[in-house]
């Protein structure tokens, strides 16, 4: 029996492609020994295996597939273009006009998503409005391949065909350059050093082993012969059996496996794979499995994962914590709570109040902070000198990573996951009527309550609005637009017009405004030339970004004194979140509850009181409670914050914990939250069913876990105890 073109290299290719993913698998469980500790090594080799041996016999068998398939679509096999010049010109016109086919698909699906789909919310509509465009560009898309081909098929004669290549061959080999180096091109404008590339890292190592497989069995005579002694089929049956063996052996390794941690720490790919099989894995589609330390404690229930609202008294554990939620001693009903008319009590502060929100300002750039760039010089004199005059609290958590949870957190002084959302997994949800601002109070009190911003988010019907007397967002880009903007140079002078406003008509008031400038991307100022490049021009740029915004909060500073209204407002100045910078392999904010992404200043400077620094533990949800004390305001009911008031007045206050939360969304599917006390910190990543334990005295960059030390044993209870107690508790009052 003749052997048929396309029998003869689609098993070889197939057999290479599962060679060299199986081998990226053992290679990747290798670098988890090598960089971490505490893993078990069978643990990590079977998932290693299971995963990346399953996923290779995929490959191996859409390669061999797709090989077999191309070879039987050409009349002769591959060898009949090399000899049979006619043919090969009709095969590279076939080549071209795909390629011509798929660069008008790029093209036609770029334009839809920065035309309409960049611009939804919605993550189902922007997936249906996707594949309806692509469909949309098809029939383009094939006319003009076909034209291409058509076009080329009259001129192959003119295409080169080196020996060995043809004009095909050729062809192929200048499109697979052309891929890699748009690849790099890509990368290379996006700063690749930001990225997580473990994933390419595998495929590469998968390529390179292939390839080698190729060239040892099936090119090199050592390799020839000894494959001709092995059982091929007996072989290729056990390898495929002893892949999915271990696959299964690896499903049902417990979450609290240490090796998930140190998979999630130190693998290129592994992690990503472990989140596949999860993900499809997952028979109830609530986010989480039950199988590959998934943590679903009952996979048909869509009610019942980790992380999910425990109802408290129903026998039922939804969030899979080991028990029912017990039922909370007391409720209280921020539906109910509202503003009052009431007396300012005697001694309290009767003047205005300032408020400057800088967004992604973590707490060390503060000069006060120790931080200097250039060497010598401070980022932030105007806010250095707003500290040396008032109170600078050293040691304040934000409450979320991110500016769509954490502002409204601040003005709501509750915890995101108490607030009432339109839609909670939106990245940018507006604020249900039912939610209070510690505005409304402020205005009970007298004041006038202004909001001056020019930013997508500060749209007046996000809910953040309410109580107030004025609100503009006059010159706001879109969400693209926006992270190329520089908005302080025309918030600034409506803020400067309206406080000389004030101080004409001797108005009470209280006045919010936001700079943007230290939210990526960064751009560039002629104040602040920038020299450096790569991840330390970004962090750079970052810098002056807030050196920048520092300028521009000292002209309305600088306004304040220039009317006398220094004297009797009180201005206040924090950062909605801060900036990571790769210390956990994380760069810019909203991924996770690291010190970097959380840590931010909180400066209040209250005329006739001395300066300060309080180094004790508080949280940005005590912001609205202090100004309402500070002014002689009843608290509303709905407020989880606590007045700082004392700490301004030089009285002592007793500790207790902080909490924040990172709030799975459609841009960030993780879940986690963490509890700050005494100098420790826990934090829960619920989705990846892990503990970390911190002691920020010591580890104030939160590098060492000390989760699994057995010294920290009853630290790690308490701190647990009061984090899941957080947990069930949250959405009951």
């Amino acid at each position: 029996m003749v052997e048929q073109p396309s029998s003869r290299f689609h098993w070889p290719s197939g057999a290479s492609a599962f060679a060299g993913t199986l081998g990226a698998g053992i290679l990747d469980a290798c670098l988890v020994f090598a960089r971490s500790s505490g893993s078990r090594p069978f643990e990590v080799l079977a998932l290693a295996a299971g995963l990346y041996g399953t996923a290779g016999l995929c490959l191996g068998a859409f390669v061999g597939w797709a090989v077999a398939t191309a070879a039987a679509a050409i009349p002769g096999g591959w060898r009949a273009l090399h000899e049979n010049r006619e043919l090969d010109g009709r095969a590279a016109a076939a080549v071209l006009g795909c390629a011509a086919a798929a660069l008008v698909m790029a093209a036609g699906a770029g334009a839809a998503h920065g035309l309409f789909v960049a611009e939804m919310a919605s993550r189902k509509l922007a997936v249906i409005a996707t594949a309806g465009l692509t469909l949309a560009f098809c029939p383009v898309a094939a006319l003009s391949g076909l034209t291409c081909a058509r076009l080329v098929a009259r001129r192959t004669r003119y295409l080169p065909a080196p020996r060995g290549l043809g004009a095909t061959g050729l062809l192929l080999i200048a499109f697979a350059a052309a891929g890699v180096l748009a690849f790099v091109a890509a990368l290379s404008r996006a700063d690749w050093r930001v990225l997580d590339l473990g994933p390419l890292h595998s495929a590469l190592v998968a390529l390179l082993l292939a390839a080698g497989h190729g060239v040892f069995w099936y090119g090199l005579a050592p390799g020839q012969r000894l494959r001709a002694r092995l059982p091929s089929r007996g072989l290729r049956v056990g390898v495929a059996v002893a892949v999915l063996a271990l696959l299964a052996l690896g499903s049902q390794i417990p979450d609290s496996s240490p090796s998930y941690a140190a998979i999630t720490d130190a693998s290129w790919g592994l992690r990503f794979a472990l989140k596949l099989a999860r993900h499809l894995t997952d028979r109830d589609h609530d986010g989480y499995s039950a199988l590959f330390g998934g943590g679903d404690c009952d996979d048909s229930r869509a009610d019942v994962f980790p992380g999910a609202e425990d109802i408290p008294g129903d026998g039922i554990d939804q969030d899979c914590q080991g028990g029912d939620a017990k039922p909370a001693t007391a409720n209280r009903d921020p539906a109910a709570a509202s503003a009052q008319a009431a007396p300012a009590r005697p001694g309290a502060f009767s003047g205005n109040i300032l408020i400057i929100a800088i967004d992604a300002l973590r707490a060390d750039r503060l000069g006060v902070a120790g931080y200097r760039r250039p060497p010598g010089r401070s980022l932030t004199p105007t806010l250095d000198a707003l500290a040396q005059r008032g109170t600078r609290f050293s040691h304040v958590w934000a409450q979320a990573p991110n500016t769509p949870r954490s502002f409204p957190s601040v003005v709501t002084s509750r915890y995101p996951s108490e607030i009432a959302w339109q839609k909670q997994s939106l990245n940018y949800s507006n604020l249900l009527p039912s939610n209070h601002t510690f505005f409304e109070p402020l205005a009970a009190a007298g004041l006038r309550p202004i909001g001056i911003f020019s930013h997508f988010f500060f749209t007046a019907d996000r809910g953040l609005a309410k109580g107030f007397a004025e609100w503009s967002n006059d010159g706001a880009k879109s969400i693209a637009d926006s992270n190329k903007d520089i908005p302080s140079p025309r918030i600034v002078p409506r803020v400067i017009a309206r406080l000389r406003q004030a101080a004409q008509t001797g108005e009470r008031f209280v006045l919010w405004t936001h700079l943007f400038e230290p939210h990526s991307s960064y751009m560039e100022h002629p104040e602040f030339p920038t020299s450096l490049s790569g991840v330390q021009g970004l962090e750079e740029k970052y810098d002056y970004e807030i050196a920048f915004a520092d300028l521009w909060a000292g002209k309305i500073i600088a306004t304040l004194e220039e009317t006398k209204l220094d004297r009797n407002t009180a201005v206040v100045v924090f950062g909605d979140h801060g900036e990571a910078w790769g210390e956990h392999k994380r760069y810019f904010h909203g991924q996770d509850l690291t010190e970097e992404q959380l840590r931010v200043p909180l400066l209040v400077a209250v005329p006739g009181q001395k300066a300060s620094v309080i180094d004790d533990e508080v949280g940005l949800i005590d912001l609205g409670p202090t100004l309402v004390d500070l002014v002689g305001a009843t608290p509303l009911p709905s407020f989880h914050g606590r007045s700082l008031l004392p700490y301004i007045e030089g009285k002592p206050l007793s500790s207790r914990p902080i909490f924040a939360e990172l709030l799975p969304s459609t841009a960030t599917p993780s879940h986690e939250v963490t509890v700050i006390e005494g100098g420790k910190k826990l934090t829960h990543k619920i989705s990846e069913r892990r503990w970390e334990l911190f002691d920020l005295a010591n580890d104030p960059r939160q590098q060492k876990n000390l989760a699994d030390q057995p010294a920290q044993r009853t630290q790690l209870d308490e701190l647990r105890a009061k984090l899941l107690r957080f947990e069930e508790r949250r959405r009951q009052d």
